[in-house]
């Protein structure tokens, strides 16, 4: 891919600057700015923004490339980096002082269930009064919070990525999942929403999902056994860890067995070798702790 296509890519994420007749963007961030003429910006401030334009895309802060064909395999923009230092969108935790500081714990605590049988949809309010305040700022920055751009789909070649605490919203886009070669990915922290998403890259080895609002049953192939399956999930074997704590997933956990998780290779059980970390917590799931733990 050329380089002028990975600026276009990439740009496409802070696409709210480019009429900005301010640079957002510290000057210790190299690059994340759009050409001369795609903002208001003048003067020598237009100087300064061309020369970051013209930055090689793999010196942009957080962006990490292949040494040997240039092409884009990290995006490290977690921690607030995306929103609050790239689109200049305050942390509504640091704004709101001491009780701001437990907003991601409270709004934890807020979880969405989801009657299937009789198709509800209702609030659970768990712990505190604390957590409805917490909720009330949430709705409140929902007109300025980010979505997850669906053009980090087209970097194909990405194997990491880190988008946490960045207050995103809406769902992880099919393009993104759809990534052939993710090996890490660590949305956790943000608003993001809807079913365990289904991912196609086999070498993923980190998932992190902790800390959003996502809901519903896990689908019962996900971690798979001839009884409830065909098959494990491609990823589960190289995986690492795997986090979904804080989220509303309701219903059981779909694991069925004695010893292990179904290798449809081998045609056995087999133990993953790789994992090291594995969290389900802070969840609505209900049943037994399988015996494959």
């Amino acid at each position: 891919m050329e380089e002028s296509e990975l600026k276009d890519i990439l740009l496409t994420l802070v696409e709210p600057n480019r009429n900005s007749r301010t640079d957002h963007v510290p000057a210790d961030v190299n690059g994340w700015r759009f050409p001369s003429g795609g903002g208001g910006v003048g003067g020598d401030d237009n100087n300064i923004i061309e020369d970051q334009y013209q930055q090689p895309v793999c010196f942009w802060t957080g962006v990490t490339c292949d040494p040997i064909d240039g092409s884009i395999t990290g995006l490290n923009l977690g921690k607030g980096f995306y929103a609050n230092t790239l689109l200049g969108i305050s942390d509504p935790s640091q704004e709101a002082g001491d009780e701001g500081e437990n907003q991601q714990s409270n709004r934890a605590l807020v979880v969405e269930q989801y009657d299937y049988e009789i198709d509800l949809h209702k609030k659970r309010h768990i712990g505190s009064s604390s957590s409805a305040r917490a909720e009330n700022r949430r709705t409140a920055a929902e007109s300025i919070s980010p979505t997850f751009s669906s053009s980090i789909g087209k970097l194909t070649s990405l194997r990491f990525l880190d988008l946490s605490s960045n207050q995103l919203q809406g769902s992880i886009p099919k393009s993104v999942l759809r990534l052939p070669n993710l090996e890490i990915l660590d949305v956790s922290s943000n608003d993001l929403e809807g079913t365990f998403p289904h991912f196609q890259s086999e070498a993923l080895r980190v998932v992190d999902l902790s800390k959003n609002r996502f809901h519903g049953r896990l689908n019962d192939k996900l971690f798979g056994h001839p009884d409830i399956g065909p098959y494990t999930a491609p990823y589960l074997f190289p995986l690492v860890k795997f986090d979904i704590s804080h989220n509303g997933f309701n219903g059981t956990i779909p694991l069925s067995g004695t010893s292990g998780f179904y290798n449809s290779d081998s045609k056995r059980e087999e133990s993953l070798q790789n994992l090291q970390y594995f969290d389900l917590g802070y969840n609505l799931f209900s049943g037994t702790i399988p015996n494959n733990f």
